[in-house]
């Protein structure tokens, strides 16, 4: 039993918490632990986008585009990106569902952790995930087809992370939506598929009527991809090509605000 104060009262013992730097690390192993358990993570950060290299890559991969810039030069930005966003456009929001149906966000709220480290955690253990899934699409690209040294030598790693950033807004944005585990796992894939399939990361959208062609410009999944594209395999960027780059900013700001009311307001 707590010592009374002066005036008589019982004081309750303050709570005592660890750094947050030395609780961030461990609570980030439990949600990866946890994270690694969904079906949907590990399926569309290693199956899915293997599926593609395998059917795609392999027999088309060796075929010239353009002087020296093979195939699947132009589609490994398209698998790196593949990995990113169904991570975060995906697994990131229906994790966060699951989290919510089954009271686990509030059971967290009572717990002496603070919320951004509770945040922290989360989304450090589904960055972890997409870094490890980008490794072994990477790997496995490297080893059969060969890298080109703008993988590693130009503005492409920033383009990578700049991707991550806005992503992961847009995810938590979509996992902090007050709705159901199911109506956000439907949400989360329609906004997954549309923007993947509609970014020309599977297939080439020249075919299309023009008018929606030019819709899908504005997919800002295709902004990034577009501009990945052309780094990585020297093909080039155009400066409008750049300038739609500067959208993702509000994008990310707007998203991010957003998300943080919503799960705030819970």
């Amino acid at each position: 039993m707590s010592p009374p104060d002066a005036s008589g009262a019982v004081v309750a013992p303050a709570r005592l918490t660890s750094p947050w730097w030395r609780t961030l690390p461990i609570w980030a192993k439990q949600e990866f632990l946890l994270l690694i358990r969904e079906p949907v993570a590990v399926f569309f950060s290693l199956a899915f986008p293997l599926v593609i290299y395998v059917f795609i890559g392999i027999p088309y991969g060796s075929t010239e585009i353009q002087p020296g810039v093979r195939f699947v030069d132009a589609m490994f930005p398209a698998l790196v990106m593949t990995v990113v966003a169904n991570l975060l456009l995906m697994g990131l929001p229906i994790y966060l569902a699951e989290l919510r149906s089954r009271g686990a966000d509030r059971r967290y709220a009572i717990l002496p952790l603070p919320g951004a480290v509770f945040a922290g955690a989360v989304l450090s253990a589904t960055l972890s995930l997409v870094v490890a899934s980008a490794a072994v699409i990477t790997t496995i690209v490297a080893f059969r087809d060969g890298l080109r040294p703008a993988a590693i030598n130009s503005v492409f790693p920033l383009l990578v992370v700049g991707s991550i950033v806005w992503l992961s807004a847009l995810g938590f944005f979509i996992g902090a939506m007050r709705l159901s585990s199911r109506t956000t796992q439907a949400l989360s894939a329609v906004i997954f598929f549309t923007m993947f399939f509609g970014s020309g990361a599977a297939v080439p959208l020249e075919g299309l009527p023009q008018v929606l062609q030019d819709v899908l410009a504005w997919n800002p999944l295709k902004q990034w991809l577009d501009v990945m594209v052309g780094v990585y395999t020297g093909m080039g960027v155009t400066d409008a090509e750049w300038a739609k780059l500067w959208f993702a900013v509000p994008l990310t700001l707007v998203c991010g605000a957003a998300g943080l009311y919503l799960w705030r307001k819970r």
